[in-house]
């Protein structure tokens, strides 16, 4: 098969959690999850691969105010649905410092690189290993081809 010599330029740019799924793009997540599978309802949407796939560079977690320290496990997805074990593999985790809200200092912000490509459809999930009181965010910034 002959290599693609014609650019290609990605749209969108930054996916929210829940976004896709009607939702406001400001969704702090709070709920933990001790599942290691992503089947929990405590899994929440990060972003949705286009018809085409998309390029996934990074995730950026930010604290919605004071919390306790946590991890974020995240989960790639086929696709299909996310409650059956086997649509889903466990990527990656990134600790999650805990956090204080003041007024002279912001939170903290923690970007995990992804540098993937996501196969058409293809869904990112992420959850939190313990509940926290103020939240985290989290943005996927990719490219939809």
């Amino acid at each position: 098969m002959p290599k693609n010599i014609d650019p290609v330029y990605p749209d969108v740019g930054i996916q929210a959690n829940n976004l896709l799924a009607g939702t406001a793009m400001n969704q702090l997540i709070l709920n933990g999850s001790t599942d290691y599978t992503g089947i929990d309802a405590d899994t929440t949407l990060v972003c949705t691969a286009s018809a085409d796939g998309s390029y996934v560079e990074s995730l950026r977690f930010k604290a919605g105010g004071t919390n306790t320290a946590s991890c974020a496990r995240i989960y790639i997805n086929n696709g299909s649905t996310p409650t059956t074990a086997a649509n889903n593999t466990l990527w990656g985790e990134v600790s999650l410092p805990a956090t204080t809200a003041i007024a002279t200092a912001a939170t903290a912000e923690i970007v995990y690189p992804m540098g993937i490509m996501l196969q058409p459809n293809f869904r990112i999930y992420f959850a939190l290993a313990t509940a926290v009181a103020a939240g985290w965010n989290c943005n996927a910034v990719l490219g939809d081809f």
